[in-house]
Order: C-alpha cells, then structure tokens, then sequence
C-alpha cells in the first residue's frame, strides 16, 4: 500500500516537474494562438441582422401567420425583393434566391406574433432587407384577378342590397304597419325591422370589410418597424479567441504529456528499439543506441 501510495506520487510529481518545464511553452502557445484567432475574426466579414414584429388580424385576414412566415421565405417574396434590391450581383436567381433565404428567418412565437430577421454584412441593408421583405409580402396578400373580380362583384351586390334595406326600413318605419301596400299588424311590422335590420347588419359588414380585403393587407401589421443594428451578431470575436486558445492549450499540453512518455519509454532498451523501428518506418533519421 505504502508503494502504490509512493508511486502514485511520483507519478503526480513527474507530470508537475513536466509541466513547469514546458510552462513558458504552454503559457505563451495559446496567448499566440487566441491572439491570432482575435486577428482572424476581425479580418472575418461581420453580420447584422434586423428584426421585425408583425401581428396579422384574427378575422379576416387572407393568411395565417404559419402561411405568412412560409410566405415571406417562398420565391414569390424573395425573387421581387432580389430585383428591387438588386441582390444577384450578376449570380443566377436560383444562386440569389438560396442566399438570401439563408438570410432570412420568419417564425411564429408562441404569443402568436410573427418575427422577422433578416441578416446582412451591414446595419442599412439588414434593414434594407427586412422592409423589402414585408412590403413584397404584403402586396402578396391582395387577391388574384379571379378573386378581385368575385369580390367586386359581392361589393356592388351588398350595397344595392344595402341601399335596398335601407329604404325599406325608412317605409316601415314612416308608415309602422304596411309595406309595398299590404296592410300588417304592429307584430308583422317589428318582425320585419327586426328581419330587415339584420340583413342591414349583414350588407354593411360585407361593404366595410370587402374593400379591405381588396386592398390586402397594410403596414398596420407591424408593430415593430424593422431595427437598425448597432452590434454585430457574428463572428463572435471574443469567444472565437478564447476558444482557440483553451483548444490550442489542451492541445500543447496533451502534446508534452506524449512527447515526456515517449522520451520516458525509451530509456527501455526493448522499447528503444521498436521506437527506432517505426521512426525509419514514417521516414525519419534514426539516432544511433547510445549503448553501442
């Protein structure tokens, strides 16, 4: 037990004494490393991204905001916002159209809110980007021409209506118990208004909402404008250095554990001479046994 115990900390003072004789080494190794990698990331092209929230109405509104989010990301947004922008910089659209859906992230929260970030090398063209986004989604929403021509024709229909409802009420209401010359009792009558008031209900909400849904919809949606950035999100400088170095310094260390074993088994005869052998097999020099 004593031996185990003495061997235990020999083994614990030999790591030591290898350590403080590779100290300098491994000190100044991973300090030269992060400050490179710092470099690096400086000399990295930065990102910023612009983020947007926009809460679409819970009626009537032409898509949901799962559909607005697949939307926003579909090349019926992203080819118009590539031409206004003039992002394909001489690329095929397909090239354009995959890199900008990489900088663009539409998701619904859990609150039911739509978020939006677009992400670019500069603060002004994230944002550039995301407004693009949403003013190309939002001319998106407005119906197709067999749709505008149905709900133009269902307009002018609910206001004849209207008008018609309108009138009648107005007769029922000046004369109380007849209409278009048929005598009613004072029972019929309030059953008409009643009827007819509904209809009048009805109609209106057809002509207030109709031309809202031919002007899709607006900018009213968004309740927070698309952001200017003033911090890059990547590349993440700091920790890109500090990361390098803890890497670098796991990788020096493990380097001088396996360098001190290596110089620690050839002190073994039979071991010496299998380490000659697979030295003259990778192709370097092999030093002569300093017992011949």
């Amino acid at each position: 037990m004593e031996l185990d115990s003495e061997e235990k900390e020999i083994s614990l003072l030999d790591l030591l004494v290898t350590v403080a004789e590779n100290l300098k080494l491994l000190i100044l190794g991973p300090l030269v490393v992060g400050l490179l990698a710092l470099a690096i990331g400086y000399a990295l092209p930065q990102s910023f991204t612009s983020q947007a929230i926009l809460a679409l109405p819970t009626s009537n509104s032409p898509q949901t905001p799962t559909q607005a989010a697949a939307m926003m990301a579909s090349p019926l947004v992203l080819d118009p916002v590539i031409r206004s922008l003039n992002l394909s910089a001489g690329h095929a659209t397909e090239e354009a159209r995959t890199k900008l859906a990489n900088q663009i992230k539409a998701a619904v929260a859990k609150d039911g809110l739509l978020r939006l970030d677009a992400t670019a090398n500069t603060p002004l063209e994230a944002q550039a980007i995301a407004n693009a986004v949403i003013d190309t989604w939002l001319k998106s929403t407005e119906p197709g021409a067999l749709d505008r021509a149905d709900l133009e024709k269902r307009l002018a229909y609910a206001k004849v209506s209207l008008e018609s409802v309108r009138r009648l009420m107005d007769r029922l209401t000046a004369e109380g118990s007849a209409i278009l010359n048929k005598p009613l009792k004072l029972g019929e009558a309030g059953t008409s208004i009643v009827a007819l008031g509904e209809l009048q209900a009805r109609y209106l909400g057809e002509v207030l909402t109709i031309p809202r849904t031919l002007q899709g919809l607006s900018r009213d949606v968004v309740i927070q404008l698309p952001t200017l950035p003033t911090e890059p999100v990547a590349p993440k400088k700091a920790l890109i250095a500090i990361l390098a170095a803890l890497g670098s310094g796991f990788a020096l260390l493990l380097w001088v554990f396996m360098r001190q074993a290596w110089k620690n088994a050839a002190q073994d005869p039979e071991v010496e001479g299998k380490q000659a052998k697979l030295r003259a097999a990778l192709g370097f020099k092999v030093k002569e046994s300093s017992s011949r």
